[in-house]
């Protein structure tokens, strides 16, 4: 299977070679100096209290780290809960009343992180030693303009299909590879499983329903950025009836249509549906692997249950191709808040998080390491699935670079909910790309 050129090399770097891959009200007004570096100069000050806005999917691991740098550093980590189930929403209406942390856990992929216009609100992080070490993956999590802004210590987000196994070998099925399998399997489901939803929806976090709606479906089309960038020039619109968009989100009523979702659909969270396939109240969820901590916590850190009942597989239109992003999960910015004896104890978290804490971080979480240097442990069985998925083929999740994306949760929820059609979404999502894409030129 070909893969993208850019994606290799970044998990040539971030992967392969085994070292890779809110408030309370904090820290001042939103900053006006675009493109402020980082100051690294001088003894980092001690006794500092750094508020940190942080997704409460932070694994146990992430937790520790924060606490390792209290212990080495003197100073304290106010940790500011922002709910996973409604992470992006709650930043980014926190975010509008000019509230700002004085580190920030958020999203790596350029549409959000223009969604909070980090080159006018963060700290140029392009001078530190970390981005040589991320290699071509500074150039993708946190990067706009050429300039890195976020450090990503956490692994890639690789989304596809999570499946029951159990579920899957009593009904005599393979686990999926395209739409075409999704529905077929939907339909075998129904009839020798009628107490398991063949594919578990969580309308009621809204973002979920993004993932299958689109964003797996996408994936094949998206090699070497080839859709992102037919978007940006121009040459294809996303309403574009014929388009790959459309017949994503066409694939995806079909299945709603079919019956394939749980009856509660529309209201329930990340949460529930996790502990659905986990439990075989479900025979499959399209999450991604963010979502392995999750699991492991409902099975009360029993690794080994998840592995025997659990299992992931890349899907894509017609073929089985993973789409990855960088995880918000260990992706850091540091607010620009004028303060400067904060920024640079911010600075030096990020400093601290990607040196000399980051190896005993990675043997912990046990992932795949983003910087070079670490080794990778031992994975999970599950983990290992996701990396076979991202081995074959995985391609640039195609909303991470277009503008605008921040609004298709919600849109999404409302196909979900049989409130719009895919024709319909696609228009407002074209609108919405259209006022972001001109306000980024602004």
């Amino acid at each position: 299977m070909p893969r993208s050129a850019r994606r290799t090399s970044l998990f040539a770097t971030a992967l392969a070679i085994t070292v890779t891959t809110v408030t309370a009200c904090a820290g001042g007004d939103t900053a006006t100096q675009s493109g402020k570096a980082a100051a690294t100069e001088g003894p980092a000050p001690k006794g500092v209290t750094l508020t940190l806005w942080h997704n409460t999917a932070d694994s146990p691991a992430l937790l520790n780290l924060y606490k390792a740098y209290e212990k080495k550093s003197g100073n304290t980590i106010k940790l500011v809960d922002i709910p996973a189930d409604s992470f992006p929403s709650t930043v980014q209406t926190k975010w509008a009343t000019g509230a700002r942390p004085d580190i920030l856990e958020w999203h790596g992929n350029q549409t959000d992180a223009l969604s909070l216009n980090v080159a006018a609100n963060m700290l140029d992080l392009s001078k530190l030693s970390f981005v040589r070490k991320e290699a071509d993956l500074a150039k993708v999590s946190g990067s706009v303009g050429g300039k890195t802004y976020a450090a990503t210590i956490g692994a890639l987000s690789v989304s596809g299909i999570f499946y029951n196994k159990q579920v899957f070998a009593q009904a005599g099925l393979e686990p999926p590879e395209n739409y075409d399998d999704l529905a077929a399997d939907c339909k075998t489901l129904k009839a020798k499983a009628p107490d398991v939803a063949p594919l578990f929806e969580a309308g009621g976090s809204q973002w979920p329903p993004q993932i299958l709606s689109a964003f797996n479906y996408l994936a094949e089309s998206n090699d070497n950025q080839a859709y992102d960038a037919s978007i940006l020039d121009g040459k294809a619109k996303l309403s574009d009836a014929d388009g790959p968009f459309v017949a994503a989100l066409t694939a995806y009523d079909k299945l709603r249509r079919a019956g394939c979702f749980n009856s509660d659909r529309t209201t329930a969270k990340w949460e529930d549906q996790m502990k659905a396939v986990l439990e075989g109240k479900a025979a499959m969820v399209a999450q991604n692997s963010d979502s392995i901590g999750l699991l492991n916590a409902d099975a009360n850190g029993d690794t080994a249950e998840v592995d025997a009942s659990v299992g992931f597989v890349g899907v894509s239109a017609t073929k089985p191709v993973a789409t990855y992003a960088p995880s918000p999960l260990g992706t850091y910015y540091v607010p620009s808040t004028g303060d400067s004896q904060k920024e640079r104890a911010a600075v030096d978290f990020i400093e601290f998080a990607t040196g000399a804490g980051y190896a005993d971080y990675i043997k912990e979480a046990k992932i795949i390491p983003t910087l070079s240097g670490a080794t990778t442990p031992e994975l999970q069985g599950l983990l290992q699935d996701v990396k076979k998925a991202y081995d074959q083929g995985a391609t640039l999740s195609f909303n991470s670079e277009i503008p605008g994306f921040g609004n298709f949760g919600p849109e999404s929820s409302k196909l979900l909910a049989a409130q719009e059609s895919p024709q319909q979404v696609a228009e407002k999502m074209q609108a919405y790309y259209r006022q972001a894409a001109a306000a980024a030129k602004q």
